[in-house]
């Protein structure tokens, strides 16, 4: 299995790429998107990574299954993936050349204002957190009014707009307001399983002590009266990646934001993701990111 990465958001605001034939944006935005250079690195291995923002994947063609957090979508074109932060998620693709998607990260602080701003916003986008889906599949029309808006996006890019231009920003709350609206979409056909509420409820037991030091899969099997052998069988097997793995992944892209938000010392941090020491914390950091905690709040200090 390829080693699993976590892609930050350098920008403050939000960061586009357009990856399709038409447009290659890693040459036309890279001044824009101080992470450019990284993502762009990155984005063709597909390895199993997080985010520590809200991604939207806009599926323009191509061949290619999207995993995220146990769920596995067949996309097509009209499909909108909404990918949570931190949430673990692949695309999965037999051939890159034909692979075109637009990705748009946007940072925390930047959602938290568009969803004050919009109360119709925030409970669109509250349900369509209670549909069990990441993938939501748009009506043509609509569909083809938010290319619209973001092709204008990367136009005023490309001729040299503030990145923190208030234009940009108002043209993808303009993009969010079209896919977070339920009227917007058609049924959802992609989904390739069928819901598994024992797996949801894994889940969800895993988030909800995520940050406790004796979270351990002798304690979750048990929660939920499972063999832990059949338990780690059975995680590794919806999930694409074992159990202690995904607790690792999901600890550590915690501990990049609060790392980004230089709030308390790298040290507490650890401490605070539920690892039982900094030295294990450090360990695993390295491993997955090839790169020192501290190197990294340096990146964000520079």
């Amino acid at each position: 299995m390829k080693q699993s990465i976590h892609i930050p958001v350098v920008n403050q605001a939000f960061e586009i790429y357009n990856f399709s034939q038409k447009n290659q944006s890693y040459d036309l935005l890279k001044k824009y998107n101080e992470s450019a250079e990284r993502f762009y690195q990155l984005d063709p291995l597909f390895r199993l990574h997080t985010h520590d923002c809200l991604e939207i994947l806009v599926f323009l063609g191509g061949d290619c299954d999207f995993f995220c957090e146990g769920k596995t979508y067949t996309l097509r074109r009209g499909d909108i993936v909404v990918v949570p932060p931190n949430a673990v998620h692949q695309a999965i693709v037999k051939n890159i050349d034909h692979y075109e998607r637009i990705i748009i990260n946007i940072s925390n602080r930047l959602m938290a204002d568009f969803e004050t701003v919009s109360p119709a916003m925030n409970e669109n986008i509250v349900f369509q957190k209670t549909q069990g889906s990441y993938v939501l599949h748009l009506n043509e029309p609509n569909f083809q009014d938010i290319i619209s808006l973001l092709h204008e996006i990367t136009h005023r890019i490309k001729n040299g707009e503030e990145k923190v231009s208030f234009t940009l920003q108002y043209l993808l709350f303009q993009v969010l307001q079209v896919i977070f609206n339920p009227a917007s979409r058609l049924p959802n056909l992609s989904d390739k399983e069928e819901h598994n509420e024992r797996l949801l409820s894994i889940l969800d037991f895993i988030e909800g002590h995520l940050t406790e030091p004796d979270l351990s899969l002798d304690k979750v099997s048990s929660y939920f009266h499972l063999n832990k052998y059949y338990f780690s069988h059975y995680f590794k097997k919806h999930m694409n990646l074992p159990f202690y793995r995904y607790v690792s992944l999901k600890r550590l892209s915690f501990a990049v934001t609060m790392i980004k938000q230089k709030q308390i010392p790298i040290e507490k941090i650890a401490l605070k993701c539920g690892f039982p020491d900094y030295s294990s914390f450090y360990r695993l950091f390295k491993k997955e990111y090839n790169l020192s905690p501290k190197n990294l709040q340096k990146e964000y200090k520079n």
